[in-house]
């Protein structure tokens, strides 16, 4: 085993802060004698919206990290799973780290204090099709301006495009140290999250097979098995992170629950169901979960987007 070990991550404030998370991690447990990290900017931080839309969003916040460990310039790196691809190129391996933090959404605005108070006509910003479909589903005539960038720059968006509200994940809020500017947690179950929203990962080359054993030591079971579920579904459905669809599980008494959605981008059509399954069978529930969606006629409702 390596006494040293190199992650790679975005350059993004919140990115960082993640993967400080685990460097620190790991460092207390003594697994290595330096754990350093290599920033770097991805092809998701730079692509405009149109490109973004386009590509799907598939792997964009991926690809140069990956490129780094194929060329050994790092030998993990750390993500936010909900940036991850369900179907992930076969040469790397994955691996959810510690707890999961908040999965919900959050509401966030200086003039309402929670989105039921939203007057006819109000604007929020988010560029999220799930985010913007359970938002247009709401009885509530709500505006869309689509913003992207870091928490920051779409939290100042709220002043210099004079947005009512903006909808971003609590996990970023909290692991930012932004708590105080929560207006409102949005229930995981009404506000579906996305597949994966609040876990954090370790990517790496499958072939490090002692690497994986080292680190597998610092993977929650119940966190894995919750990714396990909601990235089968998303798996199953093809769904990516352009997709208006929402899926989130918990372990309940042993077994998972799992409440998900597949909208049209208007909202005005959508199956939102909740499954419950042995734990032992994550995966399997979260495709069993998927094919009754499909017989519902998700595909049809993602073709119209």
């Amino acid at each position: 085993m390596k006494k040293f070990l190199r992650i790679a991550t975005r350059k993004s404030p919140l990115a960082l802060a993640q993967a400080k998370i685990v460097k620190e991690m790991l460092e207390r447990a003594n697994d290595f004698d330096t754990v350093s990290l290599i920033p770097m900017s991805t092809t998701g931080d730079i692509a405009s919206t149109e490109v973004f839309k386009r590509q799907g969003g598939k792997g964009l916040f991926l690809k140069e990290l990956e490129q780094a460990l194929l060329k050994n310039n790092a030998d993990i790196a750390v993500h936010s799973l909900k940036d991850v691809p369900a179907k992930l190129d076969k040469r790397f391996g994955l691996l959810t780290i510690d707890e999961r933090a908040d999965p919900s959404d959050v509401f966030v605005s200086e003039k309402f204090k929670s989105l039921n108070d939203l007057p006819s006509g109000s604007v929020l910003g988010t560029s999220s099709p799930r985010r913007i479909a359970l938002l247009k589903a709401s009885a509530k005539n709500i505006k869309i301006k689509e913003i992207r960038g870091n928490i920051q720059t779409r939290m100042n968006r709220l002043k210099t495009d004079d947005l009512d509200g903006v909808i971003l994940a609590a996990a970023g809020i909290l692991r930012m140290s932004l708590t105080n500017r929560i207006t409102e947690r949005l229930s995981a179950e009404k506000f579906i999250p996305s597949a994966g929203q609040g876990v954090l990962c370790i990517e790496y080359l499958k072939k490090n097979t002692s690497l994986a054993k080292a680190l597998s030591k610092h993977v929650n079971n119940n966190t894995q098995l919750c990714a396990d579920a909601e990235r089968s579904f998303i798996g199953r459905i093809n769904g990516d992170c352009m997709s208006p669809i929402g899926v989130n599980a918990k372990i309940n008494n042993d077994k998972v629950v799992i409440n998900a959605i597949v909208s049209d981008c208007q909202g005005e059509n959508f199956i939102k169901l909740k499954f419950i399954d042995e734990k032992r069978s994550a995966k399997e529930a979260g495709k069993k979960l998927a094919d009754i969606f499909l017989k519902q006629g998700a595909k049809k409702l993602l073709r119209t987007n």
